[in-house]
């Protein structure tokens, strides 16, 4: 355990001291103020606001961030310095993961809360839906993190362009062909646990979508988590790092 929370005290500074994270960040606050415009025209902050955020800013944070970081560390073999003491291989990676988590969901709660107080100023939010939003960000925090974490290990010299790619069907090429397969789509869970209609912001050329469901919505974000993270773990366990 001390392998994984030194591993991530390593991840949160590595973060902070990268230039990238700080502009990168600031994504995650462009729907609160778009969304704040749009509510103070009439429009629902959370109509454009929740999506952007969910659907946009998020994913557009957390691949360069984790994906692209993670990667330079296996390509550079900086790697090798997790194993100089005996560690188990799947530790550093998990390690990696609650240090990208604690600061995606960070930032991703800001940006959530500053949309939900935005809603709540200009339309007429109900009290639980101030932490909705900012609740559901931490597990697509926890989600995209264990995506682009175990794609960097399996992929470590494209870890970016991979993650893009793998989010690409997932999100918008198979929900877009058939209506059930929006139940693989992350942000349309994500979406259901914020309370935001993903009606709007995901079409499909045939099909009907199923009923989102918390339960449903629940185990697909861990199952984005796990499946990468497990795939990649693997991977490490069985690649010669020397």
């Amino acid at each position: 355990m001390s392998a994984v929370l030194a591993v991530a005290k390593v991840s949160l500074l590595r973060a902070v001291r990268r230039p990238s994270t700080w502009w990168l960040s600031a994504l995650a606050f462009v729907p609160a103020l778009l969304g704040g415009w749009m509510g103070a025209l009439g429009h629902g902050a959370m109509s454009v606001g929740a999506p952007l955020l969910i659907d946009v800013a998020a994913p557009l944070l957390a691949v360069p961030w984790v994906a692209g970081a993670l990667g330079e560390v296996f390509e550079r073999r900086v790697a090798v310095y997790w194993f100089t003491r005996p560690v188990p291989r799947w530790a550093p990676l998990l390690g990696e993961w609650l240090g990208a988590t604690a600061a995606l969901s960070l930032v991703l709660v800001l940006g959530g809360a500053m949309l939900a107080v935005a809603d709540a100023l200009t339309g007429s939010a109900t009290i639980g839906s101030l932490f909705r939003l900012p609740a559901a960000m931490i597990t697509e925090a926890a989600a995209l993190a264990g995506l682009c974490i175990g794609v960097a290990a399996l992929a470590p010299k494209h870890p970016v362009s991979v993650s893009i790619a793998v989010l690409a069907v997932t999100e918008a090429a198979l929900p877009g062909l058939w209506a059930p397969m929006q139940s693989i789509s992350l942000s349309r869970q994500v979406g259901t646990l914020a309370g935001v209609d993903p009606g709007a912001s995901i079409g499909s050329l045939a099909g009907t979508a199923p009923s989102p469901s918390t339960l449903t919505a629940a185990l697909v974000i861990a199952l984005f988590c796990a499946v990468p993270m497990g795939l990649g773990a693997r991977a490490v366990i069985d690649r010669d790092l020397g």
